[in-house]
């Protein structure tokens, strides 16, 4: 039969365990914020753009990555069953054509071979060295989480995010602005800044 010191060993350190377990759960429970602790402005901004199934873009993007930068100008057409994206230099050479459908992911280079992976992050990980988060951009790009993982945010008066935080990317806004799209009027980043390790992309709007 154990000891009472024994006994009130295993005591001490079955207390020490349930401490440690609750704390570990409230922990958990902060990472993943609920739709509930969304404002609700903000639950009606993500509701209306849910609506933007498709659109057309141009902006400016800047990339940093491994201590190396560089400018470029992209071109993306979006849609729920394809995208295509336009990477030029900023002499207007075509450097990248990304093609994504249900089917198929690929990038065809500027010596015009085609490569393909699994989705748009790996593929131009492997071909370009950073990663273009391509299934998340979709959304962020109008300023609004996508509902296939938690998100964490801070927001300005209207609604609309200063900051987003979801799937390992930190996304910062800078200015919005007021942009109609697929018959949805709502203001739009201007600015969008991404950041996951030592990747960092800027887009600047040109035109929606």
């Amino acid at each position: 039969m154990p000891s009472t010191s024994a006994l009130a060993r295993l005591a001490q350190a079955f207390a020490i365990w349930l401490v440690l377990s609750l704390l570990a759960g409230c922990a958990s429970q902060a990472v993943a914020p609920t739709q509930t602790s969304v404002p609700p402005a903000a639950q009606h901004r993500f509701a209306t753009l849910q609506a933007v199934q498709s659109f057309d873009v141009e902006a400016k993007l800047a990339v940093q990555y491994a201590g190396k930068g560089y400018t470029a100008r992209l071109e993306w057409q979006h849609s729920p069953a394809l995208d295509t994206l336009r990477i030029f230099s900023p002499l207007g050479q075509q450097v990248a054509l990304i093609e994504r459908s249900a089917h198929s992911v690929t990038l065809t280079d500027q010596s015009g071979n085609t490569h393909q992976a699994a989705d748009v992050s790996s593929l131009t990980a492997q071909l370009l060295g950073w990663r273009l988060p391509l299934t998340g951009l979709s959304q962020w790009i109008l300023g609004a989480p996508h509902i296939n993982s938690p998100f964490q945010a801070s927001y300005l008066a209207q609604g609309e995010p200063a900051r987003l935080m979801q799937d390992q990317w930190q996304i910062d806004y800078d200015d919005y602005r007021e942009v109609q799209l697929q018959g949805v009027q709502s203001s739009l980043p201007h600015i969008t800044r991404l950041q996951q390790q030592d990747v960092r992309l800027k887009l600047v709007i040109q035109h929606w």
